[in-house]
């Protein structure tokens, strides 16, 4: 498809420097369908929307940070994007219902983005050469993976608590060296760390299960929270005795016990 054959109903034509169309240049479709075909059965089910408008649907909705309604909405009002997604004329209407995105994700699995990675990778790792002087290969390409998508700790109060925990039992440590006090407070961190760790080490805790693990980590922080108030008065008058940081983080933890 060309960029002049787009058809506008009002006249005009689409501009070639737009980041869409040139997007749309450079990204290897045809290698992008291999793998969304994959998973497709061409003698059961319905027939199923052409892997141009499914995978340029999702990287819009990903690059645009969009929901799934607004997605369809953003493509039935903007002529670069129904261009992007492969239509050869603007369309003043849906281009699927936005529940297939539900389907699209149920179907595509590691493998298709594996297999989309590849079609990626064989795109930029491509040598580009002139019948006189072919270009060699210049170096290594690294992938940064730092811009994939990362599963959230869950459930995350509990992590929280056992951070503030950790950093409470800390301040007693730095308090203590510092105070005249002959017993060191007890803290029970290796019980505390044990039992927050039979919780994170479970994928499908029940809420029963979740508000003791939360319950308990609360009364270890709040057992340090004391003993960092009493090491501060043996310390003496100075206005705090550790270094900003852990002043800050001492104030923080003590948000997260509220």
């Amino acid at each position: 498809m060309s960029l002049e054959g787009f058809i506008l109903p009002f006249g005009g034509k689409l501009n070639p420097k737009n980041r869409w169309i040139k997007w749309s240049d450079v990204i290897p479709w045809d290698g992008l369908a291999v793998g969304y075909y994959s998973t497709m059965n061409s003698s059961k089910g319905r027939p199923c929307k052409d892997a141009r408008l499914v995978i340029g649907a999702l990287i819009i909705k990903h690059k645009l940070t969009l929901s799934d309604e607004e997605t369809v909405l953003q493509i039935q009002e903007n002529p670069y994007l129904q261009y992007f997604v492969g239509f050869s004329c603007y369309r003043d209407e849906p281009p699927f219902a936005s529940s297939l995105f539900v389907e699209i994700r149920k179907r595509m699995g590691e493998e298709v983005f594996a297999s989309f990675k590849e079609a990626i990778l064989a795109k930029i790792c491509k040598p580009r050469s002139t019948p006189s002087k072919p270009i060699e290969n210049g170096g290594k390409l690294l992938v940064d993976a730092t811009v994939a998508e990362q599963s959230v700790k869950y459930p995350t109060d509990i992590s929280l608590l056992n951070k503030s925990r950790e950093i409470s039992e800390k301040l007693i440590d730095e308090l203590y060296a510092l105070s005249d006090c002959k017993k060191k407070p007890r803290t029970y961190r290796q019980k505390a760390r044990r039992q927050y760790l039979v919780l994170a080490k479970n994928k499908k805790p029940s809420l029963k299960v979740r508000r003791r693990g939360i319950r308990e980590q609360l009364q270890y922080l709040r057992r340090n929270l004391g003993h960092i108030s009493v090491l501060l008065d043996d310390v003496g008058d100075c206005p705090f005795p550790l270094p900003s940081k852990l002043q800050r983080k001492y104030w923080i933890i003590q948000c997260v016990y509220e």
